[in-house]
C-alpha cells in the first residue's frame, strides 16, 4: 500500500505531468468522478487563447476548428464548448445539438439527463479520452492503454505505468504488471533504474521554464 507521503507527492507528479497544451488533465479526479455531469474534461483550465482551444477541442474530439471558432466568436465559453463536445461524443449526437440543448435555465447535468446519458456511458468516455492523452503523451499504443482499463487499472496507476514505461522503454503491461499491493511506484521506478524523485524535479522545471 502506499505511504501518505507517497501517495501525495505520486498524486502532484501524476496531474503536474498530464498538461495537453496548457490544459491540465487531473486523471485522478476523472477516476473519482461520479456524475454524469462531471466529464473527461473536467479540469481547472488554465487561459487559452480562441485559437488554442479550437486546436485542443479538434484534437481531443474531432470536431472542425473554424465551428469551434464560430461558437467563439458568439460568445460562448471554454466549459460549454468542452461540455457540449464530450456529451455529444458520449451521447453520438452532434457537438451543434448537444450544444443548442444547454440554455440560462438548465445545467450540463440537465443536458446529460435528456440525452439519456449514464454513468457507465460517460465513463467509457472519459477512459477513451484518457487512454488518448496517456498515448500521445508518452508515444505508447492506445489500445494496450485502454485494455488495462478494462482490466480496472485506476487512472493515475496507469499514467505512471505510462511515464516509467516511456523512460524505460518497456512495455506498459509489463511495468504495471511490478506495481503489487506491498510496494510502491518509487520502488518500481527504482527496480527500472529510474529516479522518480529526479523525474518529477525535471517535470517541475520544465513546468515553469517551457523554453529551457
Amino acid at each position: 500500500m502506499f505511504s501518505t507521503a507517497s501517495r501525495k507527492a505520486i498524486a502532484a507528479f501524476v496531474v503536474g505531468a498530464f498538461i495537453l497544451g496548457g490544459i491540465t488533465i487531473p486523471l485522478i479526479a476523472q477516476a473519482e468522478a461520479t456524475t454524469e455531469d462531471r466529464p473527461a474534461h473536467h479540469q481547472k483550465h488554465r487561459k487559452l487563447d480562441p485559437e488554442q482551444t479550437a486546436k485542443r477541442l479538434s484534437t481531443e474530439f474531432g470536431l472542425d476548428e473554424s465551428l469551434i471558432s464560430k461558437y467563439q466568436q458568439e460568445g460562448k465559453n471554454d466549459k460549454d464548448l468542452y461540455h457540449a463536445a464530450f456529451y455529444a461524443k458520449v451521447s453520438g449526437q452532434s457537438f451543434e445539438s448537444v450544444l443548442a440543448l444547454k440554455t440560462e435555465t438548465n445545467t450540463w447535468k440537465d443536458v446529460a439527463d435528456t440525452l439519456g446519458i449514464d454513468k457507465e456511458q460517460a465513463k467509457a468516455v472519459r477512459q477513451e479520452l484518457a487512454a488518448k492523452r496517456i498515448s500521445l503523451k508518452y508515444g505508447l499504443n492506445q489500445e494496450d492503454i485502454q485494455n488495462l482499463f478494462n482490466q480496472g487499472y485506476q487512472h493515475r496507476d496507469i499514467a505512471m505505468a505510462g511515464l516509467l514505461a516511456k523512460q524505460s522503454n518497456q512495455a506498459i503491461e509489463q511495468v504495471m504488471s511490478m506495481k503489487k499491493v506491498n510496494n510502491t511506484w518509487h520502488d518500481v521506478a527504482a527496480e527500472l533504474g529510474i529516479d522518480l524523485k529526479a523525474l518529477k524535479q525535471e517535470a517541475g522545471r520544465n513546468k515553469h521554464n517551457p523554453k529551457s
